[in-house]
């Protein structure tokens, strides 16, 4: 079927009307007739029976149906991508940044550079620590945001700053006034861990490890923000980054600082081979003025 084919068996289909169709897509009634004859020509079987007045589809039309509709919506979705291409005035970046760093870094930064330059446009994505090499080489992303800065020569890490573990709880867990947490005092506590989540969840286990302590991991989730709103139904205590937990410090949750716990470092990510463009240069300098 070629594409013109795709998309008057949609839109007939939809429908149910050559008439109905023919709105939609903006044209005469027999040049919907006149495809649709072509491509039923084409495929050698009928798409709909004509009955009454009305256009019923064949089995083999709701087969090919679900194929056609998934094709269509590609399609469309290529459409709209070349608008926003075209309508586009002073450049586009594309940011992919931690499920953790969405809240705190990313709103903030989007809307300083938005206001610096009004035509400046952007797509923003989370991801995980373990996709953003792949997301750059792929090119899904012009710049990625996160904590780790251990990737390999492909990948080029511009450091803005660190940030802090820290320890979230639920009011009355620990002594009223208490803003510290030893490492010691978290053996034997019932606690929500962290799987799979990267640079924040390996520097967490080594932390306790080196400490000698275990706490008892009864629930393990996989983002700092679903950990946290755990702590805040009082499912246990949590160990996440500074951000999550400043996010979450309220009437509810307290935030303490892990006494000896190491940083993490926060960084920008690009592809070591691409110069950076003009735009990239504006979202790094603007990164670093807020936050470095």
């Amino acid at each position: 079927m070629r594409l013109r084919h795709i998309e008057v068996f949609y839109h007939v289909y939809r429908e149910g009307s050559i008439s109905a169709a023919a709105r939609n897509l903006h044209v005469s009634q027999p040049s919907v007739s006149k495809v649709l004859r072509h491509a039923e020509d084409q495929l050698g079987f009928a798409l709909f029976d004509r009955r009454k007045g009305r256009l019923h589809p064949t089995d083999a039309a709701s087969e090919l149906f679900r194929e056609v509709s998934d094709i269509y919506d590609r399609v469309s979705a290529l459409d709209r991508t070349t608008k926003n291409i075209r309508n586009r005035k002073g450049g586009h970046v594309r940011i992919g940044v931690l499920p953790s760093l969405g809240f705190a870094i990313v709103p903030p930064l989007v809307a300083a550079l938005r206001a610096a330059n009004p035509d400046l446009s952007f797509d923003l994505a989370t991801l995980h620590s373990d996709q953003v090499t792949a997301a750059l080489l792929e090119k899904q992303f012009d710049l990625c945001i996160g904590f780790d800065d251990e990737f390999d020569s492909r990948i080029r890490c511009r450091a803005v700053n660190s940030i802090n573990l820290a320890l979230v709880a639920q009011k009355g867990v620990f002594p009223e006034g208490q803003s510290h947490v030893s490492a010691q005092e978290l053996d034997g506590i019932e606690m929500i861990g962290l799987r799979a989540s990267g640079p924040v969840a390996e520097r967490i286990d080594a932390f306790l490890a080196s400490a000698e302590v275990e706490p008892r991991i009864a629930i393990s989730a996989q983002t700092y923000y679903v950990a946290a709103e755990l702590v805040k139904l009082g499912a246990g205590v949590a160990i996440v980054d500074g951000f999550t937990a400043r996010r979450f410090a309220d009437d509810e949750v307290q935030a303490f600082e892990l006494v000896g716990a190491p940083t993490l470092p926060f960084v920008a990510m690009t592809l070591a081979e691409e110069p950076d463009s003009a735009q990239i240069t504006s979202c790094l300098e603007m990164l670093t003025k807020l936050f470095g």
